[in-house]
């Protein structure tokens, strides 16, 4: 791995306005209400790394998630990939050559395939609106390749996404993500919505892919199992906050945060039944 910083956040804030109408406040006396979903969030991610945002629900992980990839813009902060600002102003062409690098894979992955597209036609887009195939033909061939990457048939392509498992469709949404040609993927909660003998075979894949072809993945997850697995470095958060920024394995072995050792505490332990 690359000692480089590929991906820096600093002090990346988000508020959202939870106010009443303007005419019910008056009528009420109330005054705005606002919610601090993240609050100076910083971190750095080095080129082919794994970084894991862990914390309850509701603690910020998956808004600071989508500020990162553009989906969400950020009350305040900056983002950059590679040295290139996403939160700053660009024009089209740079803003598409910047997009082009940066996919996500979201946590339901029937809810973010089209459900009236064939699979072949869903992996084909992005190759087709970001200039990459330079016709239908070659990017639905190109589609059937990246199906065999993620371990599905090319012939799966025919076929809609109802017609798959849930392991299977986490596949056809990776294999999308790698159709942009993409060196950074923000990962959120990617295994929470399958059976724990599915999860292993997705995050082996991810790993995989990782060596393959060089990835660099910001990992969103409450499973504090899953994120010893896949990342290197991991970032607690809590309300908002960005409480604890540690290796793996030192975070496991001695976390600094009284929060960080009632997550570790909560992953099951088989041997927990006979501790006193």
């Amino acid at each position: 791995m690359s000692n480089s910083e590929f991906v820096r956040v600093e002090k990346l804030n988000r508020v959202f306005d939870v106010s009443k109408p303007l005419l019910n406040r008056i009528i009420e006396r109330q005054p705005k209400r606002f919610v601090h979903a993240a609050t100076d969030v910083s971190f750095s991610i080095a080129k082919g790394e794994t970084f894991a945002l862990v914390g309850e629900s509701g603690s910020g992980k998956s808004t600071v998630a989508k500020m990162v990839v553009g989906l969400l813009p950020a009350t305040s902060g900056t983002v950059e990939i590679d040295g290139v600002s996403i939160t700053g102003k660009h024009d089209r062409a740079q803003m598409r050559a910047l997009r082009r690098r940066i996919q996500m894979i979201f946590q339901d992955p029937y809810a973010s395939l089209n459900p009236r597209w064939r699979v072949a036609s869903i992996i084909a887009e992005p190759m087709l609106a970001l200039g990459i195939a330079k016709s239908k033909a070659e990017a639905q061939h190109e589609a059937g390749e990246l199906l065999k990457v993620v371990g599905l048939n090319p012939l799966d392509g025919r076929k809609y996404p109802h017609e798959f498992s849930g392991g299977q469709r986490q596949r056809i949404a990776i294999a999308r993500a790698l159709a942009a040609k993409a060196e950074f993927i923000v990962c959120d909660e990617p295994t929470s919505a399958l059976d724990v003998s599915v999860q292993a075979q997705i995050l082996n894949l991810m790993r995989d892919l990782q060596e393959q072809f060089g990835l660099t993945y910001l990992l969103i997850s409450h499973n504090l199992a899953v994120v010893r697995h896949m990342s290197s470095r991991i970032g607690v958060m809590h309300f908002g906050k960005l409480v604890e920024v540690e290796e793996s394995r030192a975070l496991f072995k001695n976390p600094r945060q009284s929060y960080t050792r009632m997550l570790i505490d909560a992953v099951p332990d088989i041997s927990a039944a006979t501790r006193r």
